[in-house]
């Protein structure tokens, strides 16, 4: 993910909630074995892949030279500067 895209920041928040949540589950459904952790990084690993193949995608798609970097990234910068100095 690239960083000026602001995603990877977005995405480290996600990260810490998901994992947080499948610590806490596969906690929950240990009897005092010490197989949560690693029941808890399936967990994780098993719900954040979609998402986290879709950012790469994303990613990708926005960083190609051309007519669509242009439109995706350069536009969006030049309307952002033109906009903010109205407001």
């Amino acid at each position: 993910v690239k960083p000026y895209y602001g995603l990877g920041a977005n995405s480290a928040l996600e990260d810490v909630q998901m994992l947080s949540d499948a610590l806490d589950e596969a906690a929950g459904d240990e009897d005092g074995n010490n197989d949560a952790v690693p029941k808890a990084v399936k967990l994780f690993s098993d719900r954040r892949a979609p998402d986290s193949e879709a950012l790469v995608t994303i990613s990708r798609n926005m960083d190609r030279p051309g007519k669509l970097f242009f439109v995706n990234f350069i536009l969006p910068l030049i309307l952002d500067g033109i906009f903010h100095k109205i407001a």
